[in-house]
C-alpha cells in the first residue's frame, strides 16, 4: 500500500534517527595527527631580573583549531647552581592569551623564595598531568621542606597562577593553564618567556617545545549519512507539499 507523502516523510525521519542512535557503524570523528615543535635557545636567564628572557617563534597554520597543548622545558643550572623557586615562565600566543607555566614553585608564607633546588630540569607541562608543578616536592618526596637531589623530570600540570611572581602563593587559584589555547589557531607568534625574579642562582634555558593536538573533524561516514538523510527528507517533503496542493 502506498503511503501518503506526509506520512512517508515522517517515517524516513524516524528511521534516520533510529539508525544514528542504534549504533549503525559510522566513521568516527577524525583527528588530524598531532604536530610537535622544538626550539633550541641555549641562553642564560638573567638572574634577579623581571625583564627575563623571551624567545618568539612563528608557527605555521594547523589543519584544525587547537584541542590541547603540552609544553616541554629544558633548563640547566649554571655556576654554583640555580634556584628553581626563582623562576617564572609563560607561554603566549600574541593573538589570544597566555598560560602561566611556572610561578615560583614552592613559594608560600613559610618559603618566601620558593624551592631552592638547583638541579637540571626536563619536564613536560600538560593540563592532563596528575600533579601541579608548584608543589613538586610534596608529590615526589612527601615533604615541602626536603630538597630535590636528582633532576626534575616527568609530566606536570602547569602552575596556572596568574599572580605577580613577587606575591604568588600556592593557595592562589589557577586560572591561566594551557586550556587557554583550546579553540585557537596554531599559526602566528608564540613566545616563551622565562624570568628569574630573585637574585642568587642562575639557570640556562636550553630548549622548549610544544606538542599540539587538534579538534577532530566530523567523520566522512557520518557526513554521508546526514547528507543522504537530508536529501531523502527534502524529497519526501516536496512530495507531501505537492500532494497537499493537489487536494
Amino acid at each position: 500500500m502506498k503511503l501518503p507523502p506526509r506520512i512517508a516523510a515522517r517515517i524516513i525521519a524516524t528511521k534516520l534517527v533510529l539508525l544514528l542512535t542504534a549504533g549503525v557503524p559510522l566513521a568516527a570523528a577524525e583527528a588530524p595527527p598531532p604536530q610537535s615543535f622544538t626550539f633550541t635557545v641555549n641562553r642564560a636567564v638573567p638572574d634577579g631580573d623581571l625583564s627575563g628572557l623571551a624567545d618568539t617563534q612563528i608557527l605555521p597554520a594547523g589543519p584544525a583549531p587547537i584541542q590541547s597543548i603540552a609544553v616541554t622545558l629544558q633548563l640547566t643550572p649554571l655556576g654554583e647552581g640555580g634556584f628553581f623557586g626563582d623562576l617564572y615562565a609563560t607561554l603566549t600566543r600574541l593573538a589570544d592569551g597566555y598560560a602561566v607555566l611556572l610561578n615560583r614553585s614552592g613559594r608560600s608564607p613559610e618559603r618566601p623564595f620558593g624551592y631552592s633546588d638547583g638541579v637540571p630540569v626536563q619536564i613536560t607541562l600538560s593540563d592532563a598531568a596528575p600533579a601541579d608543578i608548584h608543589h613538586y616536592r610534596l608529590t615526589l618526596l612527601g615533604d615541602e621542606a626536603r630538597p630535590l637531589t636528582v633532576p626534575l623530570t616527568g609530566l606536570w600540570q602547569p602552575d596556572g597562577r596568574a599572580v605577580d611572581p613577587l606575591l604568588v602563593l600556592g593557595t592562589h587559584p589557577r586560572t591561566a593553564t594551557l586550556v587557554s589555547f583550546s579553540g585557537s589557531e596554531l599559526d602566528g607568534l608564540w613566545t616563551m618567556f622565562v624570568a628569574d625574579v630573585s637574585g642568587g642562582g642562575e639557570f640556562r634555558l636550553d630548549a622548549w617545545g610544544m606538542e599540539v593536538t587538534f579538534i577532530p573533524e566530523p567523520g566522512r561516514g557520518l557526513l554521508l549519512w546526514l547528507g543522504l538523510g537530508g536529501l531523502a527528507w527534502q524529497r519526501a517533503r516536496r512530495r507531501a507539499n505537492a500532494a497537499a496542493r493537489g487536494t
